[in-house]
């Protein structure tokens, strides 16, 4: 942090593009140090935003297309570590909440990466994920820009938060998933023990005497 500190909004941006990568700086402590810089008045308020806009959305257009590229091949790596079965779940669920999923984890610290990455391997378009993800990064930028301005004296408290939240949000956004994945598993196994339950239509329909 006292690197971005040091450096101002060169720093941040890099920070931001360089978190898909690896990069061990969370989003959320980048964009609260560009908002105690506009305190400190090593940067305007307006370039702060735009910085950290232009950051966040590259950094999700770079996961998104590490998932394009990767895919969800059934024997694909990812599919050898997870499951055939699984890459299946995964597809379903991003074609019917995809662009629910995108916004959430866009504001979920800790989960941002993994569903931006599944969001380029299902097969969601480019486009459609710049104006959900787009939309949403919006409330993201806001939200820590203006935290670390009204705590740019105590900023080590807010971190402290960030990193608890993170692990709390971490677990209830995968209960979430688990959440929906069973109510698709229980709606498709409901659905097929009541086609086992009707009687068969094509013999109904079979003439007589043939």
């Amino acid at each position: 942090m006292d690197t971005l500190l040091r450096y101002g909004l060169v720093a941040v941006f890099l920070a931001l593009i360089l978190t898909p990568f690896g990069l061990p700086i969370p989003e959320d402590v980048s964009l609260l140090v560009a908002g105690v810089l506009t305190v400190t008045g090593h940067a305007s308020l307006p370039a702060a935003i735009v910085v950290g806009y232009i950051g966040v959305v590259g950094g999700d257009v770079i996961s998104w297309t590490f998932g394009r590229r990767v895919g969800l091949h059934p024997r694909g790596f990812i599919a050898k570590l997870v499951g055939t079965e699984d890459i299946e779940r995964i597809e379903r669920f991003y074609r019917r909440y995809g662009p629910w999923a995108i916004a959430i984890a866009r504001n979920v610290p800790g989960m941002r990466l993994p569903a931006f990455f599944f969001a380029g391997a299902s097969g969601i378009s480019l486009p459609r994920f710049l104006v959900i993800d787009g939309l949403a990064a919006w409330i993201t930028v806001g939200v820590f820009i203006t935290l670390g301005r009204v705590f740019a004296d105590d900023l080590g408290r807010v971190v402290v938060f960030l990193d608890n939240f993170r692990i709390v949000g971490t677990v209830l956004f995968a209960s979430l998933i688990g959440l929906v994945l069973w109510r698709v598993l229980r709606r498709r196994r409901l659905a097929r023990e009541a086609a086992q339950a009707d009687p068969d239509a094509g013999e109904a329909a079979e003439p007589p005497g043939s």
